[in-house]
């Protein structure tokens, strides 16, 4: 989120013990993010790069017990 809207076009990365690869999508107009495929129980690394702005803490350690939502990154402006 910056200022209270969301970064179109973030890149958002996760890894994790139950993956093969890295999965990687990029947030919509609103920068919100949807990824699939996850499995409950596990813990996933989950980051976000976007060019022009910093994030305040750009990693996240999660681990999935059922849904996760309002995993939001906060981000600042790059001057």
């Amino acid at each position: 989120m910056f200022g209270e809207r969301g970064v179109r076009n973030a890149s958002v990365t996760v890894t994790g013990d139950s993956l093969n690869a890295p999965v990687t999508v990029l947030t919509g107009p609103n920068g919100s993010y949807f990824i699939s495929g996850l499995q409950a129980g596990r813990t996933y690394v989950v980051t976000v790069a976007a060019r022009r702005f910093t994030f305040e803490e750009p990693n996240r350690v999660i681990t999935l017990n059922d849904s996760v939502a309002g995993l939001d990154f906060t981000a600042e402006l790059l001057r």
